[in-house]
């Protein structure tokens, strides 16, 4: 059963990037958090658990553009970190290898 999550942190900086966003990337960011909040994004999207910081996850929203959430289960709530380029400075190829190494 998928959990449902309530956004309680980060509009500043959805707000922050969707300034300089395009409409079609906008509206893909908005989709992706809406099954954030409903519990599908990890069906729908490529997550990637970041292993020097538990509780948050890199979304990628679609080539190129990715967001990165906390999300906190015992209050079922999430906060968004970040939103924007792969180049900006997250790195979703070294995310991957590090959480899909077997150890």
């Amino acid at each position: 059963m998928a959990m449902r999550l309530q956004l309680t942190e980060g509009l500043e900086v959805l707000e922050s990037w969707a300034e300089t966003a395009t409409q079609a990337e906008r509206n893909s960011v908005y989709e992706a958090l809406f099954a954030v909040g409903d519990g599908s994004a990890f069906i729908v999207y490529d997550i990637f658990a970041d292993p020097h910081d538990p509780g948050h996850f890199l979304i990628v929203v679609k080539s190129g553009l990715v967001m990165k959430v906390m999300v906190r289960r015992a209050e079922s709530a999430f906060a968004i970190r970040y939103v924007g380029a792969v180049e900006d400075g997250i790195d979703t190829a070294a995310a991957a290898q590090e959480t899909s190494s077997p150890e």
